[in-house]
């Protein structure tokens, strides 16, 4: 009995844990979707609440009801406003007040369809540019890492282990030191306020990457290889039609990845993207909030907007991209 009584509770001082680390994490989660089903009156409420609620409040004059506006409660009832403007005192007793959840999604309008009055407001073309970004960002990735972990895991050559740790080592360079000699090397192509600074380094392999392919890949024996290259299959074959399908949870892994880099970079849009119509989501998003700075609630619809599909492909691949981080380690 005491074994078990002792395993129920380090499990519920676990959750318990948990729990409180969840607190701090979800809370301005919650808070940011909430906002975003407010009012601008609503938001500026004190003391806030996290789900809004319409107040409507009648005043009872003798046999006649009509409806008044609430501006204040006092000890005695509250301060009211009447339809032709009056503001009184009504007593408690004469007061029926009434509160009931009501969300706003004007905010959610506002953003997606341009409402707010502001000239270049296009949420669906940012969310295009910014999923053919991704979309093209995930393909390179994941062909680019995969075909050059393949060379350093089965192919052999002279300087190999020397070459490869040169790569790692190029994750200590921090991006700031590349930057101003890759926008002067963008601008001599004539790729400023185009998609290609974005999408073509993703097409050059990532050095992580490139090391999670490769331990994959060397802990698959050897003796596949040779099996299809006794079928006749080539290298490259062998690589494309039997290595990289077996690599399917560190590809999901990688593309995940990938998917995040690409759609919350704002660095890389803002130094390149000069035209309004090229913008990607996040872009949109620094400008959206510049613009609407005064309007919280639409600024928190925005944001909102931008995270769902982070946890959509979260959720959805949530088992393979663990899958994929622990199988790339079994082997080195």
């Amino acid at each position: 009995m005491k074994p078990r009584w002792t395993h129920r509770l380090r499990t519920a001082a676990l959750y318990f844990v948990l729990i409180l680390g969840c607190i701090p994490i979800l809370g301005p989660l919650v808070w940011m979707i909430s906002t975003s089903l407010k009012t601008q009156e609503d938001a500026a409420a004190y003391p806030p609440r996290v789900i809004p609620v319409r107040v409507t409040a009648t005043l009872n004059v003798g046999e006649v009801t009509m409806p008044v506006e609430l501006i204040r409660k006092i000890e005695t009832g509250a301060v009211v406003r009447k339809a032709d403007g009056t503001v009184v005192e009504a007593r408690t007793a004469d007061l029926h007040v009434t509160e009931q959840p009501y969300l706003d999604w004007s905010n959610y309008r506002k953003v997606l369809l341009g409402t707010g009055g502001r000239d270049g407001d296009d949420f669906p073309r940012y969310l295009l540019n910014t999923l053919v970004i991704a979309g093209l960002s995930i393909v390179g990735t994941i062909l680019s890492s995969s075909l050059v972990a393949w060379g350093f895991a089965r192919r052999r050559f002279a300087g190999r282990g020397l070459l490869f740790g040169v790569m790692l080592a190029t994750m200590m360079i921090p991006a700031q030191v590349t930057m101003v000699p890759s926008f002067i090397l963008y601008r001599n192509l004539g790729w400023i306020d185009s998609f290609l600074p974005l999408i073509v380094p993703a097409w050059l392999a990532s050095p992580f990457f490139v090391f999670l392919y490769r331990q994959f890949f060397m802990g698959i024996p050897t003796e596949m290889d040779e099996a299809a290259e006794v079928d006749g299959c080539s290298p490259i074959a062998t690589y494309w039609s039997i290595l990289l399908p077996l690599a399917r949870p560190v590809s999901i892994t990688v593309g995940v990845y990938s998917f995040f880099g690409a759609w919350n970079d704002l660095l890389g849009p803002l130094i390149y993207i000069n035209s309004d119509q090229k913008r990607t989501l996040s872009l949109a998003l620094a400008k959206f909030q510049g613009a609407y700075s005064t309007d919280v609630p639409a600024v928190m619809a925005a944001a909102t907007l931008m995270l769902i599909p982070v946890l959509v492909v979260f959720f959805v691949s949530q088992r393979s991209l663990i899958q994929g981080m622990t199988v790339s380690g079994v082997k080195g």
